[in-house]
């Protein structure tokens, strides 16, 4: 089990002692980092400390600099296909932007950050025909990573390029072959969640938009990172609750994805998203992927009354 996260044993004081029993026991709670992150660029992560948080611009060119010298300083690569051959199960090029580094164990910025050891940011992005963001803290190649009161919301026409760029094995089965292995031991344990946690929200609309409003107000309110505990604490129990286990799912993670699909909900690229996960799952886990078609989603959990539309969302 991992050492939790001073951030993580502070918010316990907001959990009962059963669940903080079921926790301690039950499941390794994984990266914080990924809480409220994005990956891939995807929008933004709770800052590490008030420290990180007014050091933010000044370290954004750093942590470039560095995320480029270190990708460069490894397998310098040019294709997301042979990122996809060459992808390691461990380090980062993200600097201190990775408060907590859980390897293939960890949530998204993880996995974002251990692609940039072979692929830079710039370089993906110097593929793509057009801007990744419409609005957000995010100033072309630099990534606002700290910010908790505002995500990068997505260019629509960025979604569809690249979710089709980032599965090349789609359309090659040789490629396919070489990087089923890569998959199953770094991306099959997010990919089934965040489908999972898809599939859950697409089964009660309602409860997606009323959230959807009640996240903004939060990020209003309080920021995006653990300070919301109290609220979004809700959300560890999308995939099953603290008595089943959450499910057999990390809570934390699932914790994220609900609110990765929220922010996704709110730019309104959820569809586009879902159909690239749909793309990468038939790619490498067709199996499973029908399966899960063919299996109701289970009943979301109660939270509290809907706020009023906060500012954030205007």
């Amino acid at each position: 089990m991992h050492l939790l996260p001073p951030r993580i044993a502070m918010s316990f004081t907001s959990v009962s002692p059963r669940r903080l029993l079921v926790l301690c026991l039950g499941l390794s709670l994984f990266s914080v980092a990924a809480t409220a992150g994005e990956a891939l660029g995807q929008g933004e992560a709770p800052a590490a400390n008030k420290a990180a948080q007014r050091g933010t611009k000044k370290t954004e060119a750093k942590t470039e600099a560095k995320t480029e010298a270190k990708t460069d300083k490894r397998v310098p690569v040019t294709t997301v296909a042979l990122a996809w051959e060459q992808m390691p199960n461990s380090g980062s090029a993200c600097g201190d932007d990775l408060v907590f580094d859980y390897g293939v164990e960890g949530g998204m910025r993880n996995v974002f950050c251990r692609a940039l050891t072979v692929l830079s940011w710039k370089s993906f992005l110097a593929m793509a025909p057009v801007s990744p963001w419409t609005k957000g803290p995010h100033k072309g190649a630099r990534l606002n990573l700290n910010a908790e009161r505002d995500f990068g919301r997505y260019n629509p026409a960025f979604v569809r390029w690249a979710t089709s760029a980032l599965v090349p094995a789609a359309t090659d089965r040789a490629l396919r072959a070489r990087t089923q292995g890569v998959y199953d031991s770094q991306f099959q344990r997010l990919a089934r969640l965040h489908f999972l946690v898809e599939k859950a929200m697409a089964g009660d609309e309602a409860w997606v938009e009323a959230e959807r409003r009640r996240y903004l107000q939060l990020m209003d309110q309080k920021g995006g990172g653990w300070n919301v505990w109290e609220i979004t604490d809700a959300y560890h129990e999308v995939l099953g609750t603290a008595d089943d286990s959450w499910g057999g799912h990390d809570p934390n993670l699932v914790r994220s994805a609900t609110m990765w699909w929220l922010r996704r909900a709110h730019d309104g690229t959820r569809p586009l998203w879902s159909d690239g996960l749909n793309r990468l799952l038939t790619t490498y886990d067709a199996a499973w992927l029908t399966q899960q078609q063919n299996t109701p989603p289970g009943a979301l959990p109660t939270t509290k009354a809907t706020p009023t539309t906060p500012e954030y969302a205007k």
